[in-house]
């Protein structure tokens, strides 16, 4: 097998993989738009507090997991953390207590919370650093004297 078409294998089955998720949370009628024709591709699912400084997450296809990180605008690359969507994981721990057909909808419901929640606690962190007098890193902090600093090297 060449390398080009093993790639080629993999962004196949990155994009379906990527249109189930787009169906679940569509389905759920979360906003999501489709990027998977894209050379890399990525799902972005609209955050849904609109108090929130990012937009939504990029969901992607990384190794043989997907993931989702924080994105400021659907086109922008996206920053922070990846956090991983272990739908193999939710699925694998349902099916052993119920039949294919429950957990398969159990695991569709799970995918769904996983984003609400994720952009719920995004709003209690983002509320508790406002508390705090903002972002800690858009402050400067100058250290010695408050004086004129014009002239010093």
């Amino acid at each position: 097998m060449r390398f080009s078409s093993f790639i080629n294998k993999k962004n196949r089955e990155a994009r379906r993989e990527l249109a189930i998720i787009r169906d679940i949370l569509a389905e759920a009628k979360l906003k999501v738009e489709d990027f998977i024709k894209d050379d890399v591709p990525y799902l972005f699912l609209k955050n849904t507090d609109k108090d929130l400084d990012f937009d939504g997450v990029r969901i992607y296809k990384i190794g043989s997991d997907i993931a989702y990180r924080i994105q400021k605008e659907n086109k922008t690359e996206p920053y922070g953390e990846a956090y991983l969507l272990d739908v193999e994981e939710i699925f694998g721990e349902l099916i052993t207590d119920m039949s294919e057909e429950k957990a398969a909808k159990k695991v569709k419901e799970a995918v769904v919370e996983e984003f609400k929640s994720f952009f719920r606690k995004s709003v209690e962190a983002q509320d508790d650093i406002a508390g705090e007098g903002g972002d800690p890193q858009s402050k400067i902090i100058v250290n010695g004297s408050a004086g004129d600093l014009s002239n010093a090297m």
